[in-house]
């Protein structure tokens, strides 16, 4: 029995440290995205660019919208990083 808490105790350690991600780099964010060109289903893919799927600030890449792959085109709305 006096050994139950010790082991408890060790392997929660074990996970809190495993799952430190304070560490890891914000550009492990960056993605594949689509410009269009001339429409939505005329897309130019586009990488390592700094967006997330989502409506908030509108995520662009060399002056143009991107836009992430659809299962009919360029057209799933991305925001920028921390936007």
């Amino acid at each position: 029995m006096f050994m139950l808490p010790i082991a408890a105790f060790t392997l929660a350690s074990a996970a809190a440290v495993s799952t430190d991600t304070s560490h890891e780099s914000k550009t492990a964010l960056n993605m594949d995205v689509y410009i269009h060109n001339p429409t939505e289903f005329d897309c130019v893919k586009v990488e390592n660019v700094a967006c997330e799927i989502g409506g908030g600030a509108e995520c662009t890449t060399g002056g143009w919208q991107a836009f992430g792959l659809s299962t009919v085109g360029c057209s799933e709305r991305l925001q920028r990083i921390g936007g």
